[in-house]
């Protein structure tokens, strides 16, 4: 997203995210019959329509395993929980240097469950009396939607400045889904742009470069990488 001054105003963002991209996987077709569950492990609420099951953190929101098709988690299971789906935000006040903020909710509820759709609401409240300036200055709701019959999930957000909260330059919104690298080491943009990617531990074996995001790779997995510049 460009940058943008906001005073007072509302973002809508929407994301779909399809775990298959057909609605018959392997020669199995979806079972529409099996309707939409949810129920909480500790400090986690899980979701499942019987095809895919997501697992998030509560209040905070994060997504820490998305179970799909007998795979256990398609996200990165050696990171933290909140490292894995998470959304965030790079912003600045007017002047300010800017930073990226990952949004951690503080209250969850339930906005419709039957057995055709579940959705849930996450959200994050700006206390404008504490005055930090690392605080974002926006309220935030993510609600996160599972259908019956549907391998994947939808979540969106929804952005509100108020008027009298501090101004705020946001260069950049995302929906971040750090995925298992055993599972995910080929990335396709387009027709045109796809190929191997190195893997986080071959970045952490490379040379840094003046710029902290580029690396020289002298040691990755796949050799055929040796000698690029990952960035």
């Amino acid at each position: 997203m460009k940058s943008k001054l906001f005073r007072t105003g509302l973002i809508l963002v929407q994301l779909f995210t399809l775990v298959s991209p057909l609605r018959n996987t392997h020669g199995r077709k979806l079972d529409e019959s099996v309707a939409v569950q949810m129920y909480e492990e500790h400090d986690h609420i899980v979701v499942d329509n019987g095809y895919v099951k997501v697992t998030m953190t509560v209040p905070d929101g994060f997504i820490s395993g998305v179970e799909y098709n007998g795979i256990e988690n398609v996200l990165a299971g050696q990171v933290d929980e909140d490292l894995r789906g998470y959304t965030d935000v790079v912003w600045n006040e007017p002047g300010n240097h800017y930073q990226t903020t990952r949004i951690p909710c503080q209250q969850y509820g339930v906005v419709r469950q039957d057995d055709d759709q579940l959705e849930l609401s996450f959200t994050y409240t700006y206390d404008p009396s504490t005055g930090a300036q690392t605080d974002l200055p926006l309220n935030f709701e993510k609600r996160f939607v599972l259908l019956r019959g549907v391998s994947g999930f939808y979540t969106y957000e929804i952005y509100e400045h108020l008027e009298g909260w501090p101004d705020l330059n946001i260069v950049q919104l995302r929906d971040v889904f750090r995925l298992n690298e055993d599972l995910f080491s080929y990335m396709v943009v387009s027709d045109d742009r796809q190929r191997e990617m190195p893997t986080a531990e071959d970045r952490a074996l490379g040379q840094p470069l003046d710029y902290p995001e580029a690396v020289l790779l002298t040691h990755p997995s796949n050799p055929d990488l040796t000698g690029e510049v990952s960035k």
